[in-house]
C-alpha cells in the first residue's frame, strides 16, 4: 500500500515542479556583452592584434570577488568575444604593470585552484538558468582546467573537475601583462535550439601574488554559487549545431608480475565514442574499457560494521556525470565491483580440489550515457552498463579436471534522470536505478529498483529555501516476498546572508536499501537537527573571512522508534589576511549512544558511554614556496575503561621550482582501550566484544615534475600500517547494552599493511589525445602477529608478495569536423 503512496508522491512532486514553470528569474541589473559573428576565425596563437578582434565590444570594469567583494579590481582586464558556425572565441588582456611578477608555475591538467599561477576563466551557461554550465580556465603558464557546474546550497564549491572537454588555448606574457586566447568548439557545449540566444556568462581573473579574484559580473558571496550571478552574452544568432561525432580508440599493453612468478603479458584495445544526437543531447559510450592505469585505492583495515566507500577514479564514470548524482542513489563503483559470491568460493572447494582462479572484479562489457537538456530546461539522463558472467575455476588435483562456480551472472545496470530547472535557481528531479541479473531471483541475485526525487525551491532573493529527497527501494524475488523500503530528507530555512539557520529532518526505514547501485552506510535511522551559522565575507582587522556553525541533533531508530543518541557540534574556520587558516571544532554526546550496528545481530545494541571530541587544524598559504598543514584531535569517553583517542596529521609541500613540487603527508591515529565487536558465538548466543589498542600510521609521498603544460611525470607512494592489538580482556554483550566479563579462545589480533607506488608519465600530444606510461607496485599483507617496530614491520612488508605492473596506453582523439576539413 505504502509503495503505491510513495510512487504517487514522487511523481506528484516532480510534476509540481514542472507546473511551477521553467521561467528564469529576471535580474534587471545583469551586465551584458555582445558577441560578434566573425567572417574569418581568428588564429589561436596568443596574439590578439588581428583586425577582427577590434570589432568586438569590450567587457571591462572588473570588480573584486575577494578579498574585498565589490571593490574595483587592482589591475584592468579586457575581454572580447567572437563566434562563427564552429566555435566561440575569447580574447582576454590582463594588464599588469609588473609582468615579471606574474606567477607562471606549471601543473597537470585540471590543477585548477591548486595551481600556483595567475589564471583566467570563463563560466558559461547556455541555458542561462543559474544552475547548469561549464567553466573553462587557463593559467598564465598555459595549463588548462575545465569543470561542470555543481548545484550546492552552500555555494562553496566550484564544480566537478572530472569533466574534460576538447578546447584550445594559448597564452603569452607581454610587456603590459598577459594574454589568453581561447577557442571553445560548440561541440563542447549544449545549447537550446532557438534563433536568437542569450547565454549566461561571467569572466574571472586571479592575480595570484595578491590572492585577488576579480569578476566581470559582480558575485555576492553571501548568496548561492557563482553560477547564480552570471551576466548575459547576447548577439548569438543562427547557430547551426555542428555534427558532434568523435572517436577515441585506444591500445594498451601490460607486463605484470606477481611475487616470483613469470611475467604475464596482456594487450587490450577499445573505443570511446561521443555522438551529438542534436544541439542539446550527447551519447557517450565506452566499448571494452581498460581502467588498469587508474590510481590504486587507499585500502584500509576496516573494524567497523560498515562498508568502506572508495573514490571513483575510472575516467568514464567520472566525466560529465553531474546530472546522474541527483537523488544521491548512484554509486558508480558498484559497476565492475567484486562478484557477490566471491567470498563463498572457499566453501565450494571439496577434498582433493584446489582453487585455480577467482577474479575479484566483474568484467565490464560496455557502458553508455545519454544526457542533455531541452530549451524548456528539462535535463534528461540515461546511463546503462553491462558486466559479463564471472566464474571461479576449481581444479581436481589428481586428474586436473576443472569445473566452474558462478560468482556473478550477466548483470545490467540502468539509471534514468529527469531534472527540471525552475525559476530562482530552483530545480526538481526524478531518478530511477535498476539492477537486473540473469539468474534465479534469490537472496543474492534479486532484481533491485530504486526511485527518488530531489528538489530545491528558493524564493526570489535566494535568501530562503527548502530542499529535500524522497526515495523508495524495491527488491523482487522469484519465490520470497518482495521487499520495499523508503527514505526522506527535508530541510529548510535561511540559506543566504551572514546569519543562517536551517532545520533538517531525515528518515531511513529499516528496509530501505539502495546499495545495489548506490551507497548507504546504514539505514534504520530517524534524525532531527538544527544548525545555526554566522559567516563573515568582508575582511576586517587581520581576518579575511570566517565560517562558524553550531548544530544540535536528536537521533532515533526508525523502527522501533527508540532513542539512540543526541549531540552538540561546534565548528569555526578563520582565514587570516595572510591566507593562513585556523579551524577548531568540538562535539559532545551527553547521553552516549545506543549503537544497534556494532553488535552485528539484529535487535541488539551496545551502549557507548558519553563522549567528547575536540579538533584543531592550522595551515599556511598554499601559494607560498613552503606550505604546511597541521591537524590534531582528542576524544574521550567517560567509561570504566579509560577510553581515549588521538589523531595527528602533518602535511608539508615544497615547491622546488615552477616545474616541480614535493608533498609529504604523515598521519597517526591511536585508539586506546577501544572496545569493539569480536565474534558471535552461535551455540551460546553470546556476542563477544574485546578491548584493544588500535593504532594506524599512514605515510604518503607525492611529487610531480612538469616538463610542459601537456607533458608531466607524477609519483605517489603510500604506506598504510594499522594494527588491532587485543589485550585478552573480553566481554559478553548484555541485553541492556552493557558489558560483562567473558572469555574468547580465538586470536582476533590483526596487523595490516598496504604499500602502493603509482608512477606515471603523461604526454598530451594533441587535443583529446594522450600517451601514458604507468608503473604500479602493490603489496597487501595481513597477519595475526602484531608488529611493534616500524622498521621491522616495513621489512616484513618488503618480504611479502608484490604485484608489479608496467603499462603503456595510447588514446587518439578523432573528431568528425576536423577530419571533414582535412578531406
Amino acid at each position: 500500500m505504502y509503495r503505491r503512496f510513495f510512487s504517487i508522491g514522487l511523481l506528484f512532486l516532480f510534476f509540481l515542479g514542472l507546473a511551477a514553470g521553467n521561467g528564469r528569474g529576471i535580474n534587471l541589473e545583469k551586465r551584458q556583452i555582445k558577441a560578434i559573428r566573425a567572417t574569418e576565425a581568428p588564429r589561436i596563437d596568443g596574439h590578439i592584434d588581428e583586425d577582427i578582434w577590434r570589432t568586438a565590444p569590450v567587457a571591462g570594469d572588473f570588480v573584486q570577488y575577494s578579498p574585498y567583494s565589490g571593490r574595483p579590481a587592482t589591475f584592468g582586464t579586457e575581454v572580447r568575444i567572437l563566434y562563427d558556425d564552429e566555435a566561440l572565441y575569447i580574447a582576454a588582456m590582463m594588464y599588469d604593470p609588473n609582468p615579471d611578477s606574474i606567477f607562471v608555475h606549471l601543473g597537470r591538467r585540471d590543477s585548477d585552484n591548486s595551481l600556483n599561477a595567475d589564471q583566467f576563466h570563463v563560466e558559461i551557461s547556455p541555458f542561462n538558468d543559474g544552475i547548469n554550465g561549464e567553466t573553462f580556465k587557463v593559467s598564465a603558464s598555459g595549463v588548462q582546467s575545465d569543470s561542470k557546474a555543481q548545484t550546492s546550497d552552500g555555494g562553496w564549491g566550484r564544480g566537478d573537475s572530472n569533466w574534460d572537454a576538447v578546447w584550445y588555448s594559448r597564452v603569452r606574457v607581454t610587456d603590459n601583462g598577459w594574454v589568453a586566447e581561447i577557442k571553445i568548439p560548440f561541440s563542447a557545449l549544449r545549447f537550446p535550439k532557438v534563433e536568437d540566444q542569450t547565454w549566461g556568462i561571467n569572466f574571472w581573473r586571479e592575480i595570484r601574488r595578491y590572492r585577488e579574484e576579480n569578476c566581470w559580473s559582480h558575485v555576492n558571496r553571501e548568496i548561492g554559487t557563482t553560477f547564480n550571478h552570471l551576466g548575459e552574452l547576447t548577439g548569438l544568432k543562427g547557430l547551426v549545431p555542428p555534427v558532434r561525432l568523435s572517436l577515441t580508440p585506444y591500445v594498451s599493453g601490460y607486463i605484470e608480475r606477481y611475487d616470483g612468478d613469470k611475467p604475464a603479458y596482456t594487450y587490450n584495445g577499445g573505443l570511446d565514442l561521443k555522438y551529438g544526437i542534436n544541439e542539446s543531447f550527447t551519447l557517450d559510450a565506452t566499448l571494452i574499457p581498460d581502467f588498469g592505469q587508474v590510481q590504486s585505492d587507499d585500502q584500509v583495515l576496516n573494524l567497523t560494521p560498515y562498508e568502506v566507500k572508495y573514490n571513483e577514479r575510472r575516467p568514464f564514470f567520472m566525466e560529465g556525470t553531474e546530472l546522474f548524482s541527483r537523488g544521491g542513489i548512484f554509486y558508480s563503483r558498484r559497476i565492475g565491483t567484486r562478484p557477490r559470491r566471491y567470498n563463498q568460493v572457499p566453501d565450494q572447494i571439496q577434498e582433493g580440489e584446489h582453487l585455480v582462479s577467482n577474479p575479484d572484479e566483474s568484467a565490464l562489457i560496455n557502458a553508455s550515457k545519454l544526457s542533455g537538456r531541452t530549451k524548456e530546461g528539462l535535463g534528461i539522463g540515461v546511463f546503462n552498463a553491462m558486466t559479463r558472467q564471472m566464474f571461479a575455476e576449481i581444479e581436481e588435483t589428481a586428474t586436473g579436471e576443472a569445473r566452474k562456480y558462478l560468482t556473478e551472472p550477466f548483470t545490467n545496470f540502468n539509471l534514468l534522470v529527469l531534472d527540471q530547472s525552475l525559476r530562482n535557481n530552483s530545480y526538481v528531479s526524478l531518478v530511477n536505478t535498476n539492477v537486473w541479473r540473469n539468474a534465479a531471483k534469490d537472496e543474492t541475485y534479486y532484481t533491485a529498483n530504486v526511485t527518488a526525487t530531489d528538489f530545491r525551491l528558493q524564493e526570489k532573493s535566494r535568501m530562503y529555501g527548502i530542499s529535500g529527497k524522497i526515495a523508495i527501494s524495491q527488491k523482487y524475488y522469484d519465490e520470497d516476498p518482495d521487499a520495499f523500503g523508503h527514505s526522506y530528507e527535508l530541510s529548510g530555512g535561511k540559506t543566504g546572508g551572514a546569519f543562517r539557520v536551517q532545520y533538517n529532518i531525515s528518515a531511513l526505514s529499516d528496509t530501505y536499501d539502495p546499495n545495489d547501485m548506490g551507497y548507504l552506510r546504514r539505514n534504520n535511522e530517524f534524525t532531527n537537527s538544527l544548525t545555526v551559522s554566522y559567516n563573515t565575507f568582508q575582511p576586517f582587522w587581520k581576518i579575511y573571512t570566517t565560517r562558524n556553525s553550531l548544530s544540535f541533533s536528536y537521533n532515533q531508530l526508525y523502527e522501533p522508534r527508540v532513542f539512540t543518541s543526541s549531540s552538540v557540534n561546534f565548528s569555526s574556520m578563520t582565514i587570516l589576511s595572510n591566507y593562513w587558516s585556523v579551524n577548531i571544532g568540538a562535539r559532545f554526546n551527553p547521553g552516549g549512544e545506543d549503537d544497534y550496528f556494532e553488535p552485528r545481530v539484529p535487535g541488539r545494541y551496545y551502549h557507548v558511554p558519553p563522549e567528547m571530541n575536540l579538533n584543531f587544524k592550522f595551515d599556511t598559504d598554499r601559494s607560498k614556496r613552503y606550505y604546511f598543514d597541521f591537524n590534531t584531535s582528542y576524544e574521550k569517553r567517560w567509561s570504566d575503561y579509560d577510553q581515549k583517542a588521538y589523531t595527528l596529521s602533518f602535511k608539508q609541500e615544497v615547491k622546488v621550482s615552477t616545474r616541480m613540487a614535493v608533498e609529504l603527508d604523515l598521519d597517526y591515529t591511536g585508539r586506546f582501550n577501544d572496545i569493539g565487536y569480536v565474534a558471535y558465538s552461535t551455540p551460546d548466543d553470546e556476542i563477544v566484544f574485546g578491548k584493544r589498542k588500535n593504532t594506524t600510521f599512514t605515510t604518503t609521498l607525492e611529487s610531480q615534475y612538469i616538463f610542459t603544460a601537456d607533458s608531466y611525470l607524477s609519483f605517489r607512494l603510500r604506506h598504510y600500517w594499522s594494527r588491532a592489538d587485543y589485550d585478552n580482556n573480553y566481554y559478553f554483550l548484555g541485553s541492556d547494552g552493557l558489558l560483562d566479563p567473558g572469555t574468547y579462545d580465538g586470536n582476533p589480533d590483526y596487523n595490516y599493511n598496504a604499500f602502493n607506488i603509482d608512477m606515471g608519465y603523461t604526454w598530451r600530444f594533441a587535443p583529446g589525445s594522450e600517451m601514458s606510461l604507468v608503473w604500479k607496485n602493490a603489496v597487501y599483507s595481513g597477519s595475526d602477529i602484531i608488529m611493534y617496530d616500524f622498521v621491522e614491520n616495513l621489512m616484513d612488508v618488503f618480504d611479502s608478495p608484490a604485484l608489479n605492473s608496467l603499462s603503456l596506453k595510447i588514446l587518439y582523439y578523432l573528431d568528425y569536423q576536423s577530419l571533414r576539413k582535412k578531406h
